[in-house]
């Protein structure tokens, strides 16, 4: 039976379900024909080549884990000189807070004003000095990392 015979026979119940049934109908069919259009608008094809180049560009070393950075592997010296590898070191993600304990905190401000101070006064004096000698020894590491495999 149709939705006009329930009206006319004053089944009114039956009515309102045929019609809700039908708009279902029509709903679903609707929804299956706008589908591929918005799949099309929502994702884009990406070529292997421009996947691989977004991977190399991004560090392996490092692993953004929120606000806490956390660094695979560095090269040191222990304290008899030797050479080791240091490996899984958290730091903060974000610039002027530190990490303290298991949560990330802002440094107070009293405490970067004061080793901003020591900085300007160690830099008259040593630092600059020092500076030369710490350059070199970092291309020596950045040499090291990359005989070891990292980046």
């Amino acid at each position: 039976m149709s939705f006009l015979d329930h009206i006319i026979q004053s089944k009114l119940d039956e009515a309102r379900e045929a019609i809700f049934a039908r708009l279902d109908e029509i709903v679903a069919q609707k929804l299956e024909e706008a589908k591929p259009f918005v799949v099309d608008e929502i994702f884009e094809e990406v070529e292997w080549e421009e996947l691989d180049e977004a991977t190399k560009k991004r560090n392996p070393n490092i692993q953004k884990m929120g606000r806490i950075t956390k660094i695979r592997k560095r090269i040191r010296r222990n304290a008899k000189g030797r050479i080791i590898v240091q490996r899984n070191v958290r730091k903060s993600g974000i610039k002027g807070y530190r990490l303290s304990g298991n949560t990330v905190r802002k440094i107070p401000a009293t405490v970067r004003i004061a080793k901003a101070r020591k900085l300007k006064r160690s830099w008259k004096t040593t630092r600059r000095s020092k500076l030369r000698r710490t350059l070199m020894k970092r291309k020596m590491s950045m040499r090291r990392r990359t005989s070891i495999g990292l980046k």
